[in-house]
C-alpha cells in the first residue's frame, strides 16, 4: 500500500474516531440527563417533543375555547378577565389568533399578521383536525385550533400558538444545505491535505526514488532536487542524509579509481626496480659464464658488481614488504613513553659511527625533555630513513652537515631535519612522499635509493597521527619537519 493511501486512511480514520468520540460524548450526557439510553427513536422524541401546556395554561384554553362557543365576540375585542388570560399565554411565549372570516381581528405581539392571513389553517366546522404545524414568517409553530361560528354566522377561529423546537425547525429549514456544506467542507478538507501530503512528502520522496535510480544505474553525478520549505522535516532531513551518501560514493568511486591507478603504477615501478638489478645481474653472469672476464681482477670485479646490484636488490625487496605491511596496517605499534632528545642522540651517535662523511647536530628550543608517545623501532626508521636520504642526495664536493631541532607547540612536537644537499625543485615537491618517487623522469637507480623511504616515513607519522611535511629548494638543501603527539 502506498504512503498517500496509507495517510487517505488515516485521515478518514481520524474524522470517524473523532466523530464517534463526539456521539459518545452526546449520548453519555443524554443518559445523564435523560435516564434513558440514547437511540434513534428516543433520540427524535427528545428533540422533536414540544413544551406541552401547563395544568393551568390548559384550563386557560378551556375557557377561552368555552367563550368561543357561548359569547365568541368577546374574542374580538379582549377586556378584563379575558384580556388577562390572554395576556398570561402571552408571557409564556404562546401565540393568540382570533380570525374572523378571512380577517385577522386579535393576534399576539410577537406574529405577523399577512403571514398569519397566508398561512392559516382551514376552517374545520366539526374539529376534527385540531392540531399541525403553521409558518410565520418563516418561524414555525405548532397550534391548536378550535372553530366557531359568530352570532352572525360568520366563521371564527381560535389558534394557541406554541413555537418548535429550535433544533428541529433549523434542520427542516436547512438540514439538507448544512449537511452538503458539512460534506464539501469534509472533501475539500481532505482534496487540501492530500495535495499538502503530495507537495510536502510524496513529491519529495519521488525524486528521492527518482536519484536512487539514477544512482542504481551508475549515474553519480544527479542532484537529487532540494527539497521546498514546507517540506516535511523528516524528508528533508532523509535527502540530506541521501545527498551525503551520494557525495560519500562519488568520493569512493574516485578514491577507488586513484587507487586502481596507483596498483597500476605501483606494479609498473616494481617491475621496473627489479628488473634493472635482475637485468644487470644476468648480464654481469652471462659475462662470466662466456670468458668475457679473462683476468682475476675483471672476474673479482663482475662478482662485486653481482653482489652490490643483489644486495640492493634485496634492500627494495625488504622495504617493498615493509611499505605494503604499513599500507595493510599488518604492523603492530608498541607505544611507549620517549625521551626524543635522548632518542635522537642515541640515531646521531649510531650514524656517526658507521657514515664519517657526515656531521649530525641535536638542538632543542626546550629547556627540559620532549616526550611523545610512539613505537621506538618505527620511529627510529622514520628518522635513519630521512638522514639516509640526506646522505644519498648530498653535493659532491662540499660536507654534508645535517641539523635535528626540537621545539613545542601546545600539543605537538616538532622535528626539522635539514641538509645543505641538492635539494628538491618546487615542480617535484608535491610528489615527494609518493611511492617509487625519486624526481627523475627516467628514475634511475645509481642514488641507491628505492623511491619508498619518504613514502614509509609518512605512513609511520600517520599510524603516530602525526604529519610530516617538506621544504626545499634546489640546490639550497631540503628540510623535513615532523609533528609528533606530545606525551
Amino acid at each position: 500500500m502506498t504512503i498517500k493511501k496509507r495517510f487517505l486512511i488515516s485521515y478518514i480514520g481520524g474524522i470517524a474516531i473523532a466523530c464517534l468520540s463526539l456521539f459518545s460524548i452526546i449520548g453519555i450526557a443524554f443518559y445523564i440527563n435523560t435516564g434513558k439510553v440514547p437511540s434513534p427513536n428516543t433520540l427524535y422524541k427528545t428533540f422533536t417533543q414540544q413544551r406541552s401546556l401547563n395544568p393551568e395554561e390548559e384550563l386557560a384554553y378551556i375557557k377561552l375555547r368555552e367563550i368561543a362557543k357561548s359569547d365568541p365576540e368577546q374574542l374580538l375585542e379582549p377586556s378584563g378577565e379575558l384580556k388577562e388570560m390572554i395576556q398570561t399565554f402571552e408571557h409564556k411565549e404562546l401565540g393568540v389568533v382570533v380570525r374572523q372570516d378571512t380577517k385577522i381581528c386579535y393576534y399576539s405581539q410577537d406574529l405577523v399578521e399577512k403571514s398569519l392571513v397566508v398561512h392559516f389553517p382551514q376552517f374545520d366546522v366539526n374539529n376534527i383536525k385540531t392540531r399541525g404545524t403553521i409558518d410565520n414568517a418563516g418561524r414555525l409553530y405548532r397550534y391548536m385550533k378550535y372553530d366557531f361560528y359568530f352570532k352572525n354566522h360568520d366563521t371564527g377561529s381560535l389558534l394557541i400558538l406554541i413555537k418548535e423546537n429550535n433544533f428541529l425547525e433549523f434542520m427542516t429549514k436547512w438540514g439538507v444545505l448544512v449537511s452538503v456544506i458539512i460534506l464539501l467542507v469534509a472533501f475539500g478538507g481532505l482534496l487540501f491535505l492530500n495535495q499538502l501530503l503530495k507537495k510536502t512528502i510524496i513529491n519529495p520522496l519521488e525524486n528521492l526514488g527518482a536519484g536512487m535510480s539514477e544512482i542504481r544505474n551508475g549515474h553519480l553525478e544527479v542532484s537529487v532536487t532540494n527539497p521546498m520549505k514546507q517540506t516535511a522535516m523528516e524528508v528533508k532531513q532523509l535527502t540530506d542524509d541521501f545527498e551525503k551518501m551520494r557525495g560519500a560514493l562519488i568520493h569512493s568511486t574516485e578514491e577507488q579509481v586513484k587507487l586502481e591507478e596507483n596498483r597500476k603504477t605501483l606494479v609498473a615501478s616494481i617491475s621496473h626496480d627489479l628488473k634493472t638489478p635482475i637485468t644487470s645481474i644476468i648480464g654481469y653472469v652471462k659475462g662470466l659464464l662466456d670468458g668475457v672476464a679473462t683476468t682475476p681482477e675483471k672476474r673479482d670485479k663482475y662478482l662485486q658488481t653481482i653482489r652490490t646490484k643483489a644486495l640492493s636488490l634485496n634492500d627494495l625487496i625488504e622495504e617493498l614488504f615493509l611499505y605494503s605491511k604499513l599500507d595493510a596496517a599488518a604492523i603492530p605499534l608498541n607505544f611507549e613513553r620517549i625521551n626524543l632528545n635522548e632518542f635522537l642522540k642515541h640515531i646521531i651517535e649510531e650514524f656517526q659511527i658507521q657514515a664519517t662523511e657526515i656531521s649530525l647536530q641535536l638542538s632543542s628550543q626546550e629547556l627540559k625533555a620532549s616526550y611523545v608517545m610512539a613505537d621506538r623501532i618505527q620511529l627510529n626508521r622514520v628518522f635513519i630513513n630521512l638522514i639516509e636520504n640526506s646522505l644519498k642526495f648530498k653535493v659532491n664536493d662540499r660536507p654534508l652537515p645535517v641539523q635535528l631541532g626540537i621545539s613545542e607547540t601546545a600539543d605537538m612536537v616538532e622535528v626539522r631535519v635539514s641538509d645543505n644537499g641538492q635539494g628538491i625543485s618546487a615542480e617535484q615537491l608535491p610528489f615527494v612522499f609518493n611511492h617509487f618517487y625519486r624526481g627523475e623522469v627516467s628514475r634511475p637507480t645509481d642514488t641507491g635509493g628505492s623511491g619508498l623511504g619518504l613514502a614509509i616515513v609518512k605512513q609511520i607519522i600517520e599510524m603516530h597521527e602525526g604529519s610530516v611535511m617538506i621544504e626545499s629548494q634546489i640546490y639550497q638543501g631540503t628540510t623535513v619537519v615532523v609533528l609528533l603527539k606530545k606525551a
